[in-house]
């Protein structure tokens, strides 16, 4: 198996850089990620920054095998039954001493002094490479059969940090090592920069579940054609205006070959016809998808464009700037009604139940951490609440799917704590209030009725809901 990410180039092109613009919540993960504790140690060990991290590499030889030995009830060995190698590729240099000097502090914290001092006596270096192995003995001898060697090798404008089976690393720094048994690396294009490539267990294909089911035609064929597939490839291209993805499937013989392409295409078929039986009608994306059979190889390529993601974003992405629903449509449906009846927990573990704030005017917010507009919107509808006499206006921060963890470290981060924030992990209160896109604001008066909905967040909702909440309390 052969797994890597180039991220420098990935952050370069034109695609990344749009969907940064359109949404800013890539980039707050981002930086959640390396304001995380654990991340801010090592940057801090090896003096490097998130940006600094070119691309990454993982290596894994004799997966195939693994099947074996869950029958057997137990992990395949290190060494003798699983080769593994790490690759790292960062600018500049790595602070090596600290990095070393925290590897083994941990393992005497873990394994006493004279593990410590059987790991440093091996530490050497060789021109602009230094070494450190971990004997096997220092190991899980149930895990591994062989040592691990680290290498750190420091190039004029950058670094390489590789880890694995000896043998495997020092090919790797002599350029020697390759990945000869996975031929789709040579199929698929050149421009990837992410790639996934893993070898097929044939024991796969045993399975029950693969066996050829005659009543239906389709899927017995898509059953004889797997038991030839070899070795699954998958990549992605970060180009200026659009996603390349590619799925390459070779397989033993031209033959299985051609039988997987004809099933790919028969299903392709199926699923065009079935949309349009339907009354509806295909996604765009659908239409794109091309298939081809090359010789051994089976492949599946589409391209997507913006428009895709914006319309397979739904919740999973919320686009920067959000329309207002017109007034007849969506959530706005609900103003003038009487809000739902609701019950859930508060983050601090105390019960919330909308109907013990009658008399109140009751603001609740729907957002999620990885929504850009709403990080933007919650210190200001909070600041705009707070105005206000708390006997006479709450306001309730309904969190959408995220964890307790995960929250409270978001707020944390943000000097949120003081927030009122309700968990809705499996989002039954949004879906009672017609959540769809977030942020969402509903502004529910004195007596329950739903007065004001808004969707989206921009420079004036924190004086339109000032003022709105005003017109609630004069009795308007």
């Amino acid at each position: 198996m052969f797994f890597q990410v180039q991220i420098d180039s990935i952050r370069q092109s034109g695609f990344y850089q749009l969907l940064e613009e359109k949404y800013p919540q890539i980039t707050e993960q981002i930086n959640e990620i390396q304001s995380d504790k654990e991340v801010q140690e090592i940057l801090k060990l090896t003096g490097l920054k998130v940006d600094d991290f070119e691309s990454f590499s993982l290596t894994l030889e004799g997966l195939e095998g693994i099947s074996k030995m869950k029958e057997l009830g137990r992990s395949p060995k290190i060494g003798s039954e699983l080769d593994i190698l790490f690759r790292a590729k960062v600018k500049g240099a790595i602070n090596q001493d600290e990095l070393f000097a925290f590897m083994l502090g941990e393992l005497e914290n873990e394994d006493g002094k004279e593990a410590r001092d059987r790991v440093e006596k091996t530490k050497r270096t060789n021109g602009n490479t230094t070494y450190m192995t971990i004997p096997v003995e220092v190991m899980d001898e149930k895990a591994s059969s062989s040592d691990l060697l680290l290498a750190i090798r420091k190039e004029k404008n950058y670094s390489e940090l590789m880890v694995g089976i000896p043998d495997n690393v020092n090919q790797a720094l002599e350029g020697k090592f390759g990945h000869e048994s996975l031929v789709s690396l040579d199929a698929m294009s050149d421009k990837r920069q992410v790639t996934f490539a893993v070898n097929v267990d044939p024991a796969l294909w045993e399975r029950p579940e693969f066996a050829a089911n005659q009543q239906n035609p389709l899927f017995a064929g898509l059953a004889n054609s797997v038991k030839g597939i070899k070795e699954l490839g998958i990549s992605i291209s970060f180009l200026e205006k659009s996603l390349g993805l590619e799925i390459c499937v070779s397989c033993k013989d031209t033959q299985s070959a051609l039988g997987l392409w004809t099933v790919a295409q028969g299903g392709l078929g199926m699923a065009q016809l079935a949309m349009a039986q339907q009354g509806g009608q295909a996604p765009p994306i659908l239409n794109r998808v091309k298939t081809q059979a090359v010789e051994k190889n089976v492949f599946v390529r589409v391209e997507i464009l913006p428009s895709d993601i914006d319309e397979f974003a739904g919740e999973l992405l919320a686009p920067v700037n959000i329309k207002e629903e017109v007034a007849d449509s969506g959530p706005k449906l609900m103003q003038g009604k009487v809000a739902p009846s609701i019950k859930t927990q508060l983050i601090d573990g105390m019960k919330f139940e909308l109907a013990d704030h009658k008399g109140k005017v009751v603001v609740l917010d729907f957002w999620a951490s990885w929504c850009g507009p709403c990080v933007r919107g919650l210190p200001t509808l909070k600041k705009v609440c707070s105005t206000f006499d708390q006997e006479k206006v709450q306001f309730v921060a309904v969190n959408q799917g995220e964890s307790k963890k995960t929250i409270t470290k978001f707020l944390k981060n943000k000097n949120l704590t003081d927030l009122v924030v309700a968990m809705d992990k499996s989002r039954n209160v949004g879906n009672s209030f017609m959540v769809k896109g977030i942020p969402q604001t509903v502004v529910i008066d004195q007596t329950g009725v739903i007065r004001f909905v808004h969707v989206g967040f921009g420079a004036d909702s924190g004086s339109q809901l000032k003022n709105e909440i005003t017109e609630l309390l004069s009795g308007k």
